[in-house]
Parts: C-alpha cells; sequence; structure tokens
C-alpha cells in the first residue's frame, strides 16, 4: 500500500511452492511499483491462526526484511483481520477454516476508524462449540471464509441453540457475504496500529497457532521415534 492506495494485491494458494512462488511475487511486486525493499516504511505479516507451514514462511521473510531494513514490522492475526472485513458492528464472530471439522473463531467489538478489539480468546473447535460461546448475542455478524462456507451449517446450528427456525437466522444475526482479501486488511491494521503509536518491533510479532502442531502432538504421544525426542532435549 501506499498510503490507503493499495498498489498491488494477490490472493493465490501457491501450494508446496510457497517458498519458491513468495520471493519471485514480491520481485515482481516491487518491479511494478517502481520501488525497492529499503523504500518501504512498514511491515505487516499474518501471524494465525491458519496453516503451520504458510505462517512459518510468511513471518520467517517479512522479519527477515524487516531485519535487514531496520524498518518496523507489526504482526495481524488472521481472525483480526476477518472480523475487520465485517465493517462496523457491536459484536462479530471471526471464523477461519482449521479443516478436520472444526474452526478457528474469536468474538471482536468493531468500532468505526478503529482496529477490531477482542472479546475473547481465540479458539479451535466444532461450528457448535464456536456458536455456543455467542449464542447470548442479539447482534451478531459472521465474518471470514469458514463463515461464508458453512452459512446453511450456522442457520442449522443456530436453530439448535438458540431456538426456532433452523433455515433461517436468528434475527439481528448476519452472515458477511463479501470476500476482502486477508492482505488488504492486515495492510490496513497494520497502519492504523503504526498511527496509534505502535512501534512495530520484531519482538511482538509472534505466531498464533492456537492448537500445536501435528508433529507435536506425536511426539507428546512418542509417535516420532527416540531419536526425534533426543534432539529435543539436546542430547
Amino acid at each position: 500500500m501506499r498510503g490507503a492506495e493499495i498498489i498491488a494485491s494477490l490472493n493465490e494458494d501457491f501450494g508446496e511452492k510457497r517458498s519458491e512462488k513468495l520471493w519471485v511475487e514480491i520481485e515482481r511486486f516491487l518491479g511494478e511499483a517502481r520501488i525497492s525493499i529499503g523504500e518501504v516504511d512498514l511491515f505487516a505479516v499474518c501471524v494465525g491462526p491458519g496453516g503451520f507451514t504458510g505462517l512459518r514462511v510468511g513471518m520467517a521473510a517479512a522479519l527477515g526484511f524487516a531485519a535487514a531494513t531496520g524498518k518496523p514490522i507489526i504482526g495481524i492475526s488472521s481472525l483480526e483481520a476477518a472480523a475487520a472485513s465485517a465493517g462496523d458492528a457491536p459484536a462479530v464472530l471471526a471464523m477461519t477454516n482449521a479443516y478436520r471439522g472444526e474452526v478457528y473463531s474469536q468474538l471482536f467489538r468493531c468500532d468505526r476508524g478503529c482496529a477490531p478489539v477482542a472479546e475473547n480468546e481465540p479458539l479451535v473447535s466444532t461450528f457448535r462449540d464456536a456458536l455456543d460461546r455467542v449464542a447470548h448475542s442479539e447482534k451478531l455478524v459472521f465474518a471470514g471464509d469458514a463463515a461464508r462456507e458453512n452459512a446453511d451449517l450456522i442457520r442449522e446450528l443456530a436453530g439448535e441453540v438458540r431456538g426456532g427456525d433452523s433455515s433461517q437466522l436468528p434475527q439481528g444475526w448476519v452472515i458477511q457475504s463479501s470476500d476482502t482479501s486477508f492482505a488488504d486488511e492486515i495492510a490496513r491494521l497494520a497502519l492504523l496500529r503504526l498511527a496509534k503509536g505502535d512501534v512495530g518491533s520484531p519482538e511482538r510479532v509472534k505466531a498464533c497457532y492456537v492448537r500445536p502442531a501435528e508433529a507435536e502432538i506425536k511426539l507428546a504421544k512418542g509417535l516420532l521415534g527416540s531419536k526425534i525426542e533426543r534432539v529435543r532435549r539436546g542430547k
């Protein structure tokens, strides 16, 4: 972005070639904008929750750029970005895919011109458990890819949780239909934070995984072998 103007934006699944394609796209974007990496004043990066490998690749790249240029970096969660895409609302339930029949979710308050304010901690759970946490809300906006892709399920579960017609949302509940780019929202939110005095230090950019990686689960269960355990212990 240059100020509030989006210069270039890309929404693409790089798959297993993310480490390779990321650098190619960054170089292309800088070339199209006719700027060097040293002219970037602020770096912003998604810190999760989301795919473990993708988060690590993206965060490592952004932190490397910030370190090399001496410029600030600000981390924004995917749930915060999803909530911001809903606009002004007293209650926004951000929901992103966690797969395995689960979602990441978090409740936010979105005030005009401000970054979303978290009302609870991020959670990985079933749709039912996510809705149980907000069942008392009279006005609620559902935002994020998991909400849009599972609108029928939300209506069905809302009927069970709050009673009423399972084919319709309770009055005052809305599923956001627009598909705003996470990258655009992350950039916009980072600018808001910087304007409010966030210095954007690398030490504050921490991954928000919410749940342990599959390898960590297997390691805890002793399923990855004694060699890996010895490496973990520094032996």
